[in-house]
């Protein structure tokens, strides 16, 4: 009886998201990673998905077209399923004030970069985000 390849047994494994290697966002300070872990432990977020709404921020940012979804899909309901500028607002309110100056300045450029590329919305609701309130050029 032959032997099935390594790469047969593979196959038949369930697929994981990969969510890239690094499960924290650079240039931030240990305890702020850890705010941010503890975030993600208390909402049943996945290790590693405030990094993956950052990054999918930023990349959207670099392509953002007239018609483009900010939500990072990481899942169906809840949390995973929102914008990502929304999830990293909802983090910088669980933390504590030099952790959140840390992860603003992370976000800042990201957020300048957005408001270049996008005009104000004069006809969107006053009680939405400001992220929400704009108009992709």
């Amino acid at each position: 009886m032959p032997r099935r390849s390594p790469g047969e047994i593979r196959k038949q494994l369930p697929r994981r998201i990969n969510r890239g290697s690094r499960a924290s966002i650079r240039g931030l300070s240990p305890s702020a990673s850890r705010q941010i872990a503890a975030f993600e432990r208390q909402r049943g977020l996945h290790p590693g998905d405030v990094a993956h709404a950052f990054r999918a921020w930023s990349q959207a940012l670099r392509r953002l077209g007239p018609h483009d979804e900010l939500s990072h899909g990481c899942g169906t309901t809840g949390w995973r399923d929102m914008h990502a500028r929304t999830m990293l607002e909802a983090v910088l309110h669980s933390m504590k004030r030099r952790a959140r100056r840390e992860l603003r300045v992370a976000v800042s450029p990201l957020d300048a970069r957005y408001l270049a590329k996008t005009l104000n919305d004069p006809f969107a609701p006053p009680d939405l985000p400001w992220w929400k309130c704009r108009i992709r050029t």
